[in-house]
């Protein structure tokens, strides 16, 4: 079949990804776990089937309780298949109650990001006019400098992270990949099955016939909670992490609080790579992909995607709110401005955008 490409038309018909390749996770109960399972744990379904580890050396116990003997650790980056979760009083944190479990036994979810392992049909050509997005699929895809899985790899990308495609070009292993832009960085490729192609319709607009003045997001400090209300009513919930406060490398504090008051949302964009802080501070970060990300002041502070930790509840950013990438996509969908798929971001009218309340 020769190459053909891509137009609006075939981007709208576009649905969800195409399962092609996502591997089966078959489990039984090892020995060691049989005389703790006597005693059935009551578990929920998570929305994804996989967890990675955000971080190394985390503990796998027999039970959901930090007194329970350790199992074996995950290093980091490392997947696993997830069966179900509870919630546990013997939780490291009083905010945070959510384990997970494993086949091997009950990992906390503070450092392990849920995630799918979907594998896309990748398109043969891009209209250079046209502006796509795309979002991982994966645990991790490693970004290297030219479509080569030998070639260098200055950034791994995680799932739900969101990047602009610039190019479709084949690749060393026979494979298509996409050429993506981070923002500042335009010449990294990922494997194409590796990234879902966003289209339009999956960006239209929530509750668009909702007055605007009627909606507005709450965003309780105290409770680490996220809310949003089209007039009175609460249409929508969310755990966030908002603004901490960090060590800095002269051991002074510097705090980061998420700024109270009314604010408006007065710019959007579908990823962002952040940076900030000192190189060598604790408070220094620099992180590519972040998702769905909708501006309400203009220090920076923003309602975006998260992939560095699964730990809501507890101020820990550098004063934007965390929230999972696709609570940070409702967001992004139902506020205004009304994003621009076509645009890299959106900026809203002067005291147009939803307002936000901090507080």
């Amino acid at each position: 079949m020769g190459m053909s490409t891509i137009s609006r038309r075939t981007l709208l018909k576009l649905g969800g990804s195409t399962l092609i390749g996502a591997p089966l996770v078959f489990v039984s109960t090892p020995a060691h776990l049989a005389q703790a399972m006597r005693t059935p744990i009551e578990t929920t379904p998570t929305k994804h089937a996989f967890g990675r580890a955000i971080q190394g050396n985390l503990a796998v116990r027999e039970q959901p309780s930090t007194k329970a003997a350790v199992v074996r650790k995950l290093a980091r980056n490392e997947v696993t298949g997830i069966l179900g979760q509870t919630t546990s009083d013997e939780s490291p944190s009083t905010y945070n109650k959510i384990w997970y479990q494993t086949k091997d036994g009950w990992v906390h979810s503070a450092f392990v990001q849920l995630c799918d392992n979907t594998l896309n049909k990748p398109l043969t050509s891009i209209d250079p006019q046209m502006t796509l997005w795309g979002e991982i699929t994966v645990p991790l895809s490693a970004a290297r400098v030219q479509p080569d899985p030998a070639a260098r790899a200055p950034w791994t990308h995680y799932f739900g992270t969101a990047f602009q495609i610039l190019d479709v070009v084949p690749g060393a292993d026979g494979k298509p990949w996409y050429r993506i832009s981070d923002g500042i960085l335009r010449n990294l490729h990922v494997e194409a099955e590796h990234m879902h192609v966003i289209t339009p319709e999956e960006l239209a607009p929530l509750s668009p016939n909702v007055a605007d003045e009627d909606k507005h997001i709450e965003v309780d400090l105290k409770k680490q909670m996220l809310h949003a209300y089209e007039g009175d009513k609460e249409v929508f919930t969310a755990r966030c992490a908002t603004g901490s406060s960090f060590r800095q490398s002269d051991g002074s504090i510097k705090s980061y609080g998420t700024p109270t008051g009314p604010h408006h949302i007065y710019l959007k964009t579908p990823s962002q790579r952040m940076i900030g802080g000192a190189a060598g501070d604790a408070s220094f970060y620099d992180l590519p992909g972040i998702s769905w990300v909708s501006y309400f002041t203009t220090s920076g502070c923003a309602v975006h995607g998260t992939y560095w930790h699964n730990d809501y509840g507890k101020p820990r950013s550098h004063g934007c709110v965390n929230v999972l990438a696709e609570d940070a996509k409702w967001v992004y969908r139902w506020s205004l401005p009304l994003a621009n798929y076509d645009a890299r971001s959106t900026h809203a009218a002067r005291g147009g955008g939803t307002i936000v309340k901090v507080f």
